[in-house]
């Protein structure tokens, strides 16, 4: 019985580890989408508008 418990507790702490790298993922893509939200109504120049919306189409 224990021998099938270690695989399971590898593969929890696994999806564990998983989880917090997909928060860390979420956390900076949000604050990238604020900045752009920023530029965005600050009325930045034609060129980085351009790179916005295609930043936002991904």
């Amino acid at each position: 019985m224990r021998e099938a418990k270690a695989p399971l507790e590898e593969r929890l702490r696994q999806a564990e580890a998983e989880i917090e790298q997909l928060r860390g993922e979420k956390l900076r893509l949000q604050q990238e989408v604020a900045r752009l939200r920023g530029l965005l109504r600050a009325g930045s120049g034609s060129v980085k508008s351009t790179k916005l919306y295609e930043a936002l189409r991904e």
